[in-house]
């Protein structure tokens, strides 16, 4: 009797920790970090692909994503071969970055040294160019 008392308890304390350690872990939507961008202008690109017999044709429009996590903006391109420049400009700072891509990049730019506040990320591929808001919250909080 006192061994079946003493397993219950046992197993009752277990499941206990097991749900309340699964109860703080918090489930966190990446879409409240993502930056939304819009594209400003440009054209769109063609690339070619030759085969033996036929050459086709296929547009190809770049893909770019931006998100702020933790004062660090990653920004992510896709479909895209060149320089990618990256600026973040607001009234109390500004920041400028680039890096190449060849079909696909990603950069992270950390936002120390400029003070919180709203900036705008601009994004510019060739003649291509992605706006969007970021707010920098004091160290890192929004």
């Amino acid at each position: 009797m006192k061994r079946t008392i003493f397993s219950l308890l046992l197993i009752a304390m277990s499941s206990a920790f097991v749900f309340s350690s699964t109860g703080r872990n918090e489930v966190k939507d990446d879409l409240e970090d993502k930056i939304a961008l819009s594209r400003e202008g440009g054209t769109t690109r063609i690339a070619s692909a030759s085969r033996m017999f036929s050459i086709q044709s296929v547009t190809v429009e770049p893909e770019v994503e931006a998100y702020n996590y933790r004062n660090v903006v990653t920004i992510s391109v896709q479909n895209y071969r060149g320089t990618a420049l990256v600026e973040i400009i607001g009234k109390r700072g500004a920041k400028q970055s680039f890096f190449e891509v060849y079909d696909m990049g990603f950069e992270a730019i950390p936002l120390n040294g400029i003070p919180a506040g709203e900036y705008t990320l601009r994004i510019t591929l060739g003649n291509e160019v992605f706006t969007g808001t970021l707010n920098k919250g004091k160290n890192g909080h929004r």
